[in-house]
């Protein structure tokens, strides 16, 4: 009877909605709905499993759950797998708490209560909330089976106000919400997206060895799997995933989870293991637990805060010699090499109050006691820091602080699998917090895929320079069940370097091959958390760099970052985003970028792209800027990064550290971003374009997928495309594969000079195309524009998508786009077909007053600009450029760099309707220059090559 009765209130807890408390950080309702819809997908998923598993145990005779004679509590939660497997149960991990942490003093000197925070308890049983010690402030927010003496002193271990003083807890004014472990991430969720900030989790599954008064020993390994160790020790799996997503979902909300007593579990003789239908009797000799690699897999997820034990530090730490490790704290690494646990505290004979009355006390021991001593001091520290900033921090904040502010424990410098990165200290957590902006800094920042950040800080020299970066990351994705799998579950790896003059600095790494060596220095590929300690450092200026491997995934990864050890004037300047050219015109174009910030400055450079010379402009004061004396018809490329400089500080300071800068400091450049001018509107006509000599005045868009490419004879792919081209040679064309695949949906812009189409009254642009037989080959667009490329609209596409292997011609009447300037452009689209590539060939656009113009000698002086000659081409020496002119006209020759820079011009009056012109080149750099030849009638703009 017993049992259905928790089937029956199962059932209740599956429609349970949590209602809301104050809460304490506000979401947006995207990422609100975000945490319920994963709410839902626990509850399916974790509520489903357990009915299943209740009603098979009850099948089996397995108890759902035991209190055990010292109090601690096991109850089922599922099997490893549907049929077969091992059974899950979940139990509690017990076995002078303020004063070894440093909270104590937090809580005298700076007058730290909790006030204001709400901390979440998730445990065996329900909370005594009537106990003196809580007053109002706790509420059990379920319907536990009973009261737990281990859930009881775990929340006074949290939150108790101190009527004995003894007992008092670490965020004794706090309030508390509690529920016990069942359905604990449907309703962890629902509170995180309430604005709950920190959790207690002193629970875990059971692993290995377990002693029971009723059942003797007990072996909870998988023989499936391996026949004498469990391989679930150190494994990452699909509970550790959800923990992770929970916390990735919700970026202020920090889970912290006790270690658990495995190691030195052990037995040798006659004891039981589940052989996937019941429990049976064997003597095989299986492995002790531990020393290493004890943690459960429930232990192991990467964005929670896992805690071990220590022994009681009665008088506070003084060096890491006083910090000695519980005989069955569980020790890392995690499969893949991770540092696990992340945090020591005390959990050795830990006063609190217990659930026999209102004012019962008692002792107990384990990891169960020294993670409510961090989960309570935790909220100390968001406390202060929301007295400070008005805000509070970010859970990957929190627990980076943590971590970078933890005492030195074990047996070298650095973190180590048996103590993590050390014993946490609250006060010296709370002393960055007081000295953020002035003397250490808590940074909150993310990078996108392809930028790095870069931050100038100032050693003192007479204190080490540490900084700690965390961030929560992407879920891992789990491997098949094997021992010891040392796959990376980290997902979006970013890395930290510190660089100075004397070299560069790596974070702190460990061996899992070799867990109990010493930690040292490298490229760390498995952790969230990165931290570089320089012990000496010498006084003056260090780049702190970090950059990501790979592609993020999402696009994206927040990271928040700490450092101590340093003076002020020490300041993170954002990378410039959105970088954009605009107004592009033959020989100007205005550069925009987003405002990296306030009393920023900016320097920006470009360059002709292909060129390795840049020219650089100072001291931009806003985000735009209008470059003049371009070369036409040219590609340029260009970048930005925001700076403060020692000239501009006496009107341009930031408050960050109340003080002015003292030095220069910048970002690094922005990723590249392009542009390319364009050439002098065509005002002769008729003009003809077969792609004989490459696109001619045509230009490829930088805004879209793929490229036309210039090209004579048939196309890579056989029946793909044209055999050759419908007018000469050459012709253009648009690939539809990749690889012998298909390409699909894919645009390629091919985009013509301007036309000068003021005072015209008719207009025929005239082309031909080749699309090859496919119903699925994708589009071909003619698209014109009157605003010199601003916006476009279509004019012209095929009405029958499926063509035959010919070429075939259109004309296109454009009378109704006359009257001033006038752009015309081809875009393609690629289908899902490998086989539809698309080409142009012998395009023209004539008009009504072709014949007058040239009676006027128009279409003469067209053609001469048209027909300029450069020989030699390439030249070494001397160079000869000559054009046909009308007689006496002035035609200017121009000789220019890469860099629009003009090296000569000169005038020359035309003899005999030819103009001619010798330059010496010689002295010049060997690479690629212009020639421009001017006349009243127009430019022409060639390229010459000097080697």
């Amino acid at each position: 009877m017993k049992h259905k009765i928790t089937i029956a209130c199962l059932l209740l807890l599956a429609g349970f909605v949590v209602m809301p408390a104050s809460a304490q950080q506000k979401y947006s309702p995207k990422r609100t709905k975000k945490l319920q819809n994963l709410r839902k997908t626990y509850q399916n998923k974790y509520v489903n499993t357990r009915l299943k598993a209740y009603k098979r145990a009850q099948t089996e005779k397995m108890p759902l759950r035991l209190v055990e004679e010292d109090g601690s509590i096991i109850e089922l939660q599922g099997y490893s797998k549907p049929q077969g497997g091992i059974p899950l149960y979940l139990a509690t991990d017990n076995i002078n708490a303020a004063k070894t942490i440093g909270t104590y003093n937090t809580q005298v000197q700076l007058g730290l209560t909790g006030s204001g925070v709400t901390l979440g308890i998730w445990d065996g049983g329900g909370v005594r909330t009537t106990h003196q010690e809580f007053g109002n402030r706790a509420i059990q927010k379920d319907s536990a089976a009973a009261l737990s003496s281990h859930a009881t002193h775990v929340a006074g271990t949290m939150v108790a106000s101190g009527v004995n003083f003894g007992a008092k807890g670490m965020s004794p004014n706090a309030n508390l919400h509690a529920y016990d472990w069942n359905d604990d991430l449907i309703e962890m969720t629902n509170e995180s997206a309430q604005g709950l900030l920190i959790s207690n989790h002193s629970y875990g599954f059971i692993h290995g060895w377990r002693f029971s008064s009723s059942t003797g020993w007990r072996w909870y390994g998988d023989t499936t799997v391996n026949d004498t160790v469990d391989y679930r020790f150190g494994f990452y799996g699909d509970r550790s995933r959800d923990w992770d997503q929970l916390a990735y979902n919700a970026p202020y909300y920090l889970i912290c989870r006790s270690a658990g007593n495995e190691r030195n579990d052990n037995h040798t003789g006659e004891h039981q293991y589940y052989n996937g239908t019941a429990w049976v009797t064997s003597t095989t000799n299986r492995s002790p637990d531990g020393d290493y690699d004890c943690l459960g897999t429930d232990k192991v997820a990467k964005n929670i805060l896992t805690i071990g034990a220590v022994e009681d530090i009665t008088g506070g730490y003084t060096q890491p010699a006083d910090v000695v490790q519980t005989s069955f704290s569980s020790w890392g690494p995690t499969d893949d090499g991770r540092i696990k646990p992340d945090i020591v505290a005390n959990g050795s004979s830990v006063y609190s109050t217990d659930d026999d009355s209102d004012t019962d006390y008692t002792v107990k021991s384990g990891t169960s006691m020294s993670t409510p001593s961090v989960s309570g001091s935790l909220g100390l520290l968001q406390q202060h820091y929301h007295k400070q900033n008005g805000r509070y921090m970010r859970a990957a904040t929190l627990k980076a602080l943590v971590i970078h502010t933890a005492d030195e424990a074990g047996p070298a410098d650095g973190p180590d699998y048996q103590n993590g990165w050390g014993l946490m200290n609250t006060r010296t957590a709370a002393d960055v917090i007081n000295n953020d902006k002035q003397l250490a800094i808590i940074k909150e920042d993310s990078l996108i895929n392809g930028v790095y950040r870069i931050l100038t800080v100032k050693a003192t020299g007479k204190e080490p320079l540490a900084v700690t970066i965390v961030w929560n990351d992407v879920p891992g994705t789990p491997v098949a069940p094997a021992l010891n799998p040392r796959d990376p579950m980290l997902v979006n790896d970013l890395d930290m370097r510190i660089k100075h003059w004397s070299g560069v600095y790596k974070p702190w790494k460990l061996d899992p091959a070799n867990p109990s060596a010493a930690a040292f220095t490298g490229d760390n590929v498995v952790d969230n958390v990165e931290k570089i300690y320089i012990a000496n450092p010498r006084a003056g200026y260090y780049h702190i760099v970090i950059k990501h491997k790979n592609t993020l995934v999402g696009g994206g990864q927040a990271f928040s970052l700490v450092a101590t050890g340093i003076t002020k004037g020490s300041l993170f300047f954002p990378v410039p985003e959105n970088l954009k050219a605009e107004n592009v015109s033959t020989s100007t174009a205005d550069l925009h970028w987003d405002r990296a910030g306030y009393y920023i400055g900016y320097d920006v450079r470009y360059r002709v792209q292909g060129s390795n010379e840049w020219t650089v402009i100072r001291k931009v004061r806003r985000p735009h800027l209008a470059l003049r004396n371009l070369t036409q018809g040219t590609t340029y490329e260009f970048q930005v990064k925001s700076s403060v400089k020692r000239k501009r500080r006496r009107r341009h300071y930031f408050w960050w550290n109340n003080d002015f800068l003292d030095r220069f400091f910048s970002s690094a450049y922005s990723p590249l971003a392009t542009f390319t001018t364009s050439l002098p509107c065509v005002a002769s006509f008729p003009y003809n374009e077969s792609f004989e000599n490459g696109f001619g005045q045509w230009t490829q868009s930088t805004n879209d997928d793929s490229d036309w490419t210039h090209y004579s004879g048939s196309t890579p792919s056989s029946a793909t495309g044209p055999t050759g081209a419908k007018d000469g040679t050459f012709y253009a064309y648009m690939e539809a594969s990749v690889q012998g695949v298909g390409y699909p949906n894919k645009k390629a812009v091919l985009q013509s000079p301007c036309f000068d189409v003021s005072g015209l009254n008719q207009a025929t642009f005239k082309f031909s195309y080749h699309m090859y037989n496919e119903s699925n080959q994708g589009s071909i667009a003619l698209e014109a524009s009157n605003d010199g490329g601003t916006t476009w609209t279509s004019i012209w596409s095929p009405a029958d998508s499926v063509q035959q292997d010919q070429w075939l011609d259109v004309e296109v009447d454009l009378a109704n786009l006359l009257g001033g300037s006038l752009k015309l452009r081809f875009a393609g689209t690629t289908g899902e077909s490998f086989r539809p590539d698309i080409a142009i060939d012998n395009i023209s656009l004539t008009t009504d007053q072709d014949s007058q113009r040239k009676s006027k000698g128009e279409a003469a002086s067209q053609v001469n600009l048209q027909t300029v000659t450069i020989s030699p081409n390439p030249a070494s020496d001397q160079v000869a450029i000559t054009t046909e002119a009308q007689n006496n006209d002035l035609v200017n020759f121009s000789l220019i760099n890469l860099n629009g820079t003009i090296l000569k011009s000169v005038p020359v009056r035309s003899k005999s309707v030819v103009a001619t012109q010798t330059f010496s080149v010689g002295q010049y750099p060997k690479g690629v220059y212009f020639i421009k030849v001017e006349t009243k009638q127009g430019v022409v703009v060639k390229r010459v090559v000097i080697n």
